[in-house]
């Protein structure tokens, strides 16, 4: 979906980072039954972490043994199908829809006619998850309009673009929990996170392009460089995460805690740092996982 969210392997336990394969696997299996294959060939990392923070407040981690595809010889450990997990995967298949159609507006050539191909792939699918996620469907269709606007006006800002894609994460928490609001305000600190950090990656990119990049207009910026912004960058991208988690633990939490706070405390703030230091395509970058 976006590509930054992960965790820090090398500082997880062993169990923890088995429990994160089987929820990214049992969130593949999942899409797969109610949205068809197709779809999982856009899986990434980051609805497995919606996956994982909205059932953390349910006990009880039931598994199963299963065979798929890109594992047929050897049975893996899959996370049985949970609420969270039926949200987390509506909520992958519409915001892969939207982001295509966002590629369609503003890439030409082979780009565009490649989005939408994969969108006629894709309707199918996307309809069904509209119909079982109607509000965050039309919240993020709003939500993309308004970013579409202020991308068109050239808007010299960090902060209006970015809250309003923030406001679109917001909306991806399911408003019938009672928890909503402090979910509401992890992920809307989450998503501030990911536009900031995406528009520093893609600063190279958009200026060959001539895309729209907030951060090139804030700081009018002659050429991709940020070594003079890095630090005050650093900070604002560091205060989003330290945001998110302050009202992450406000949650009543009774599992996966340690794979959450490393993703919140160390996998992201190393993301912060490689992408700040132009490291982060060396690691991987927005295309590192896809099967695990």
């Amino acid at each position: 979906m976006f590509g930054f969210i992960r965790p820090l392997k090398s500082e997880l336990k062993v169990r923890e980072w088995e429990r994160f394969q089987s929820v990214y696997c049992g969130l593949c299996h999942t899409i797969r039954s109610r949205y068809g294959i197709a779809q999982t060939l856009l899986l990434s990392y980051d609805c497995t972490y919606l996956a994982l923070v909205l059932d953390s407040t349910s006990a009880g981690c039931e598994t199963c043994r299963r065979r798929c595809i890109t594992h047929p010889f050897r049975r893996r450990t899959c996370a049985h199908e949970s609420d969270g997990i039926r949200h987390a995967a509506a909520v992958s298949v519409i915001l892969n829809w939207h982001k295509l159609q966002d590629t369609i507006d503003d890439e030409k050539g082979w780009k565009r006619l490649g989005a939408k191909l994969l969108r006629l792939l894709l309707r199918r699918g996307y309809r069904k998850a509209q119909r079982d996620n109607p509000e965050f469907d039309r919240a993020a269709a709003e939500q993309l309009r308004t970013l579409s606007r202020i991308q068109d006006e050239q808007t010299a800002s960090l902060d209006i673009p970015a809250d309003t894609f923030a406001g679109l994460l917001r909306a991806a928490v399911p408003q019938e929990r009672e928890d909503a609001r402090i979910l509401g305000e992890m992920f809307y600190h989450t998503g501030r996170w990911i536009y900031l950090i995406d528009a520093c990656d893609d600063l190279a990119d958009d200026f060959a392009s001539g895309s729209y990049n907030p951060v090139r207009l804030r700081f009018s910026l002659t050429q991709p460089d940020l070594t003079p912004w890095k630090q005050g960058l650093n900070h604002t991208l560091l205060q989003s995460l330290a945001a998110s988690y302050h009202a992450y633990i406000l949650l009543d939490r009774k599992k996966d805690g340690g794979i959450i706070e490393n993703i919140l405390c160390q996998g992201l703030p190393e993301v912060t740092r490689q992408v700040l230091n132009g490291t982060f395509d060396q690691n991987g970058g927005k295309n590192r996982h896809g099967s695990i």
